[in-house]
């Protein structure tokens, strides 16, 4: 086929954005249900200033994780916006096992650890979800959407994970390169997807990461597994 009769390209962009910070532990440790943790005061500062930088940015389709920290998370970015969203528990992070399974030994090494092992064969995360049904969630979401032809902006708020596969996606990388999107609380990346005649060519990576309360990220060394196994206390987890 001639270049000429080729259908348009088109070029859409989706905004993808991790919730704000919570607290999955509480003072002694001891782990509280993901389902319900609220955003910490941090969180809700953090999503304030980035709904600050996505003011002016118009979108035809809004997602979100049906957990209340993603809820809450993109209620302040839309800062009173009138749109519709729908919550979807496909978007829901990568379920955990039991910490307490872990031996004591290896809780350093198997928690800071558990994204670089996902494409291993029947990889699960922590020893909970598995990684290629939770890739195969989300990415079925994502292209459930692409193959909506209506619209041309769309905001995803969701989890640290869930970014990571997309990314990783547009990336061609997949499961094997999943560790090396961090993803901090209450960030933003941008994502373009070509397609041409419904048929969808692949993404850009435009922004990755971005967060506007640390542009520099200077206040931000630990990586999210670091943050989460330093939030662990062993002893509350044998209590």
């Amino acid at each position: 086929m001639a270049a000429d009769s080729l259908p348009p390209l088109r070029r859409r962009r989706c905004y993808l954005v991790r919730h704000g910070h919570v607290d999955y532990f509480d003072d002694a440790g001891r782990p509280l249900d993901p389902r319900s943790v609220p955003l910490s005061r941090s969180g809700a500062t953090q999503a304030r200033a980035l709904g600050e930088v996505i003011r002016g940015t118009g979108f035809e389709r809004v997602l979100c994780s049906d957990y209340p920290r993603a809820r809450q998370t993109l209620d302040l970015l839309l800062a009173g916006r009138e749109l519709p969203v729908k919550a979807m528990p496909e978007l829901r992070e990568i379920r955990a096992g039991r910490l307490r399974e872990i031996p004591p030994e290896s809780l350093h090494r198997e928690v800071t650890g558990a994204y670089r092992g996902a494409a291993q064969p029947g990889a699960a995360f922590l020893g909970g979800e598995r990684w290629d049904a939770f890739q195969q969630r989300v990415l079925g979401v994502f292209f459930d959407l692409l193959g909506d032809p209506s619209w041309d902006s769309a905001l995803m708020v969701s989890h640290d994970a869930v970014n990571r596969i997309l990314l990783a996606w547009a990336a061609g990388v997949g499961l094997p390169g999943i560790a090396a999107f961090e993803q901090d609380t209450a960030c933003l990346n941008v994502l373009d997807i070509d397609s041409r005649g419904g048929q969808v060519l692949g993404g850009i990576i435009r922004t990755l990461n971005f967060t506007p309360y640390d542009p520099h990220k200077s206040g931000i060394r630990d990586t999210v597994l670091e943050n989460l196994f330093n939030a662990i206390q062993p002893s509350g987890l044998t209590a």
